[in-house]
């Protein structure tokens, strides 16, 4: 059984999604900058699918608090399984689902056969289950939580520490009950609980912590030896005394991601054979080691059901393909758009490598190679520095992330993050005619920007362009000092120098000394940055990042077109841009002006 079609409207913070989710995608994960709604959409499909008949629900949970628009969520599932095509369950209220993902009444030859869960919930703050078919004005017939467990999903949560304790409604509890019956081995396991006897625990209950040891080896929470039920003192009531112990130690104990992964496993065994599982955050309390064996056992072909999880780890991403993912985009006026990523598309697969960062954020700028991102950096830092002291938003707080570019695929990576919806803004030399033409390209687009300097210049020659002798004096011992081995640096920069075309006689490295033998500033600040580029005096990230300082504290930077371009890109970074639809409107209104 798959999702394969999703509608939300009014639901927190969306008013409005429609996602067709491809057939075959048995893994995804929801991607995006943060409040992007991605555990919103997590929680919308929980509470439509959920057995439970007594959900909660608050004004709150209304797009903008405003009850007078009702929330409605459907999901459209196809593969069903024969109990719900059962006439007296689902099997009269079929619909097909065509090709595109669209929902037509009745299946025909070439649809897949479906059936859509609606839930709607208006003003009284009431949940109501229905059948969902299109063209017919009526809800087509009310779904009992009988029918909805028969579906089966579950939600990993933040909640996890209920469920390494048997409750009547904890995934220890529901276990229990399938193959034993709760209420009579709970009473009893209690009972010997209190007396303090831990070898009268009911061999059924220690069957199942065996269980639950081997499904949390298999997910990689830890060694545990002796896992076995046992007295929770940090609680009263009767029915939740029992819980899961390692040895003398009860597992609410360990740290946060064993406990995580120890709830996992209980809820997969609870829930065997279940169609859908859900996880919000699943890096959540994870080391790398464990969060990577985790989603390889998620992953596994063998997985019992579909997964959806959201994630705003980096490791997750390198170890995921192209079409695991899905890019969740929100929009002021409360649209939600997802796209899930293409199969087998060998760019995005690279860019995930190298940038994973990139898909995370809302504004993503690229420096061209290792010397752009060190600047960006740099430049970051100290405008950063300046909206703290101004109160107001750093660059992290809008979303922003300066990744590094690889040379002329620099733009190829920008035009990928902008089909993805990304605000994208490139930091470029201007050196190379072929990629200027592509950068014009793409700067074109609407909600893209292209930074470069001018002139054909490099990013060492538009820093030297605003520095005088002293200036250039500095960026030679800033270079000698970032240097590898800068006990030798005074005497190789010098021969670098002279053998790219300084004087011989000259044997200093004062600038000043230069140009007072006849040698001019001009010609110096070529030479430099010839140099500087040719030997790769910055060709590392740290040494891109210390120039930043150099070029917003050069003497000549005021009123000079380096200065412009800086402005360029931190507007890029901090303003506003206006969206497609507002740049296109803008465009009618002017050719009708």
């Amino acid at each position: 059984m798959e999702i394969r079609r999703i509608e939300i409207q009014n639901f927190r913070g969306i008013k409005d999604l429609t996602w067709k989710v491809p057939a075959g995608r048995r893994f995804l994960a929801l991607i995006g900058p943060g409040d992007s709604t991605k555990s919103s959409i997590l929680s919308a499909l929980d509470m439509a699918l959920s057995d439970r008949w007594n959900l909660s629900f608050a004004d709150t949970d209304f797009y903008q608090a405003d009850v007078t628009h009702p929330i409605s969520i459907r999901v459209t599932l196809t593969g069903l399984p024969p109990k719900l095509l059962q006439h007296d369950v689902l099997g009269l209220h079929l619909s097909g689902l065509d090709s595109d993902g669209e929902l037509h009444q009745d299946p025909e030859d070439d649809h897949d056969v479906c059936v859509t869960i609606c839930l709607t919930v208006d003003g009284e703050l009431e949940p109501k289950w229905t059948v969902f078919r299109p063209g017919k004005s009526t809800d087509e017939a009310t779904i009992s939580s009988a029918a909805r467990r028969l579906i089966g999903t579950y939600k990993v949560d933040e909640r996890i520490d209920a469920h390494l304790r048997w409750t009547k409604t904890s995934a220890l509890g529901r276990l229990t009950e399938t193959k034993h019956g709760a209420a009579k081995l709970l009473v009893e396991a209690n009972r010997t609980a209190r007396a303090a006897v831990a070898d009268s625990i009911p061999d059924e209950l220690g069957q199942l912590a065996k269980s639950i040891q081997s499904k949390m080896h298999d997910l990689g929470s830890g060694e545990f030896g002796s896992l076995q039920p046992g007295l929770d003192q940090s609680l009263s009531n009767s029915s939740g005394n029992l819980a899961l112990y390692e040895g003398a130690v009860p597992l609410t104990n360990y740290g946060l991601g064993s406990r995580r992964l120890a709830g996992i496993a209980a809820q997969q065994l609870a829930h065997d054979g279940k169609a859908f599982l859900l996880v919000d955050e699943i890096e959540y309390g994870l080391e790398p080691h464990r969060l990577v064996n985790l989603l390889a056992q998620l992953r596994r072909a063998d997985f019992p059901g579909q997964v959806f999880v959201t994630t705003h780890s980096p490791t997750v991403l390198r170890h995921l393909s192209a079409e695991d993912l899905a890019v969740v985009r929100s929009f002021a006026d409360g649209r939600v758009e997802v796209k899930c990523l293409a199969e087998g598309d060998n760019d995005i697969q690279k860019l995930l490598r190298a940038s994973p960062e990139a898909f995370l954020a809302r504004r993503v700028v690229i420096g061209e190679g290792k010397t752009e991102f060190g600047l960006l950096l740099g430049l970051l830092d100290r405008w950063d520095a300046e909206a703290a002291v101004n109160g107001t938003p750093v660059s992290a707080a809008r979303g922003v992330v300066a990744v590094e570019g690889s040379g002329s695929d620099t733009v190829t990576r920008g035009e990928i993050l902008d089909d993805l919806g990304y605000e994208v803004t490139l930091l470029m030399d201007s050196d190379v005619d072929a990629v200027n033409i592509k950068a014009d390209a793409f700067a074109a687009r609407p909600g893209a920007a292209a930074v470069r300097w001018r002139d054909n210049f490099n990013v060492e020659r538009a820093l030297c362009e605003v520095l005088d002798a002293d200036g250039l004096t500095a960026l030679i011992q800033l270079g000698i000092e970032l240097s590898e081995h800068p006990e030798d640096g005074a005497t190789n920069f010098l021969t670098h120098l002279k053998n790219s075309g300084l004087p011989r006689e000259l044997t200093s490295l004062e600038v000043g000394d230069w140009i007072s033998s006849g040698y001019g500033l001009g010609e110096a600040r070529e030479l430099i940055a010839r140099v500087a580029s040719k030997k790769s005096w910055f060709k590392q990230v740290h040494r891109g990042r210390a120039l930043a300082s150099r070029l917003m504290d050069a003497r000549h930077l005021q009123d000079s077109d380096e200065l412009t371009k800086v402005n360029a890109l931190r507007a890029a970074v901090f303003d506003p841009r206006p969206t497609f639809a507002e740049e296109l409107n803008a465009s009618k209104d002017a050719a009708v002006s």
